[in-house]
């Protein structure tokens, strides 16, 4: 008979042999991102990608003055928000995202239209985009722009268009 520990086991390997199978991302026995795979020629991908560092910018608007536990939220919706349209449009991305460690930078602006020149910007670009529009049901509100997640993209595409940003 299992007991209560093995049972979490077993039903976490089950479960990321189903998301894996769903996305087709190979499920290896260890938790570690191995940055060796990344360079190696052997990396097989649905979609090419090419091969270099990845990473997703977070834009915060600095002027919505949000508290720190509703930045961490926003942000994490836009990181999502990001990841499942990519994994939508080209998972060789993603995978060359997760191979160099799924850097995600949280970045500001002082003003929407900073934030929606970015965003016209990622577009004209071809990046990969994602704008969170808050419910308003706490600190600002509603439909107001918070965060604009950019990537995941290779480091020089993404620099081109926020380098010149301050770190949050």
């Amino acid at each position: 008979m299992l007991d209560h520990s093995e049972l979490i086991a077993g039903i976490s390997v089950l479960i990321s042999f189903f998301v894996g199978y769903r996305y087709g991302l190979k499920v290896s026995g260890t938790d570690d991102y191995d940055d060796s795979a990344c360079k190696s020629s052997k990396m097989q991908t649905k979609q090419s990608a090419p091969r270099g560092e990845y990473k997703m910018i977070l834009v915060v608007r600095n002027d919505l003055k949000m508290g720190k536990g509703k930045i961490g939220a926003q942000c994490g919706h836009a990181s999502v928000g990001a990841y499942q349209k990519a994994m939508e449009r080209n998972p060789a991305i993603v995978e060359r995202w997760e191979y160099s460690g799924c850097a995600k930078i949280c970045v500001k602006v002082e003003s929407e239209q900073e934030l929606m020149n970015i965003k016209k910007g990622a577009s004209v670009h071809g990046l990969n985009h994602y704008l969170v529009h808050d419910a308003g049901r706490t600190q600002i509100a509603a439909g107001s722009a918070t965060v604009l997640a950019v990537g995941p993209a290779l480091n020089d595409q993404i620099d081109l268009l926020t380098g010149n940003l301050r770190l949050l």
